[in-house]
């Protein structure tokens, strides 16, 4: 009987702190607005690769469907019950996945941008994975698209992409890779980023990265080195509407790769830096209409010093060139782009971009083979249909024309540029809707 009455007891007890932690709850300790919401970009893809050069012989056509963006996401906000500057400080969480349908890639919770953050008067501080400002700040103004297919900026922006460059083993950024490691277009785990408010349409942001690649001992060419890789990005934009209803928007961002490719390629060091100077004039037509111009200039610059490389490869290129030595990195590349975004008012649209890369500034004593016939342009144009749901439906083509020594292939996904000098088309039928 004593024994029935304890776990009576228990049980009221247990039922009581539930209680009061529900009442918890619902007094703020976690009463927040819960959204989930997400975003579906599907296009039937017809790709052409043609290498001009005749020499690999690897002309192929492909179809494929690609669902691009596509994600969903869970987030959330609550106020704290703390304020700043006279309004709440307001806790936020994040948590948004790449929807890769039938493969494994991105297969991580939380593996687009996902945070946890304070935000108030003051602007947000956020700790997470997200776009870092370099990219982010620039990528919805300038892209038609959205930075979410093939017919992305990220096809030159952001990568030195060529098959000629005799550097430590590879590419510090190649193909797709220029979202990865090495590349510029980054999306970064261990990242701490602020964002300003608004002063008048000025709005800024800075992130760096935590360190948590950590102090990483090397063997270079002259040694052993400690390395401590951190990025340092910063991004600023203007935007202004005039008394017509027309809109001008200006930007800058920068990115700092500091001693990071020196881990991946055995360096003693490195320094990757780029800059990006941004505009775009969006004019309003009435009854809907609207007819949005950008432009952008990029600057890519590489300098790495005593580089093993990532295996005998890296070696055995500087050998075949007569170098003889600790390989070295000293590259710059400039780009820019323009685009057109414009909207006849009944649902109808026209957007379309124009790229170009010029040569490298590198030769043989820079750590190049060459810089001559490394520049490439690349196209894209398409004309879609948005209902009233938001609901896009898109025809699109976009192509890249690569000179003989360089290797650029499409945005976002590539289409499977393998050799120098080959030439790319994308045709494209997309189903785009928001949730």
């Amino acid at each position: 009987m004593k024994t029935k009455l304890l776990a009576t007891a228990l049980a009221l007890g247990l039922a009581s702190t539930a209680a009061n932690a529900a009442d918890n709850l619902a007094a703020g300790g976690g009463a927040a607005d819960w959204q989930i919401y997400s975003w579906q970009n599907w296009t039937y893809e017809f790709s052409d690769v043609e290498d001009s050069t005749a020499v690999t012989g690897s002309d192929r056509e492909q179809q494929r469907i690609r669902n691009n963006a596509a994600h969903i996401g869970f987030q959330a906000s609550i106020d704290t019950g703390l304020a700043a500057g006279g309004e709440a400080v307001k806790a936020n969480f994040k948590c948004e996945q790449f929807m890769h349908f039938g493969g494994s890639d991105g297969g991580n919770w939380c593996n687009r941008n996902s945070k946890i953050s304070l935000s108030g008067a003051w602007g947000e501080i956020m700790w997470g994975n997200w776009l870092t400002p370099y990219n982010e700040v620039v990528a919805g103004w300038i892209d038609p698209y959205w930075d979410a297919d093939f017919t992305s900026h990220t096809a030159i922006m952001g990568t030195i992409n060529s098959g000629d460059y005799i550097g430590p083993g590879t590419n510090p950024s190649t193909g797709s890779e220029s979202i990865g490691n090495n590349g510029f277009n980054k999306r970064q785990s261990g990242l701490v980023q602020y964002w300003s408010p608004s002063f008048g349409g000025l709005n800024f942001r800075v992130a760096t990265t935590t360190g948590d690649q950590g102090d990483t001992e090397v063997t270079d060419a002259v040694g052993t080195t400690k390395l401590d890789p951190r990025l340092l990005e910063a991004g600023v934009s203007f935007t202004h509407d005039l008394a017509n209803g027309d809109n001008v928007w200006l930007a800058a961002t920068y990115s700092q790769h500091s001693e990071w490719a020196a881990v991946d390629f055995n360096c003693s060091d490195s320094d990757d830096t780029g800059m990006r100077l941004a505009g775009k004039f969006t004019h309003q037509w009435g009854g809907g209409g609207s007819t949005a111009i950008a432009a952008m200039y990029e600057q890519l610059e590489y300098d790495w010093d005593d580089c093993l490389g990532d295996g005998a490869s890296g070696i055995s290129a500087f050998v075949s060139t007569g170098i003889v030595g600790a390989p070295d990195l000293d590259l710059e590349r400039d780009a820019w782009m323009v685009s057109l975004n414009h909207a006849f008012g009944n649902g109808w649209g026209i957007r379309g971009t124009y790229l170009e890369a010029d040569e490298y500034d590198c030769d043989v004593a820079d750590g190049c083979a060459t810089d001559n016939d490394t520049d490439a342009t690349s196209f894209s144009l398409g004309v879609d249909f948005t209902t009233s749901s938001g609901l896009m439906l898109a025809v699109k083509y976009a192509m890249v024309d690569n000179e003989d020594n360089a290797r650029y292939d499409t945005g976002f996904y590539n289409a499977g540029v393998t050799g120098n000098g080959q030439e790319v088309e994308v045709w494209g039928l997309s189903i785009t809707q928001g949730f």
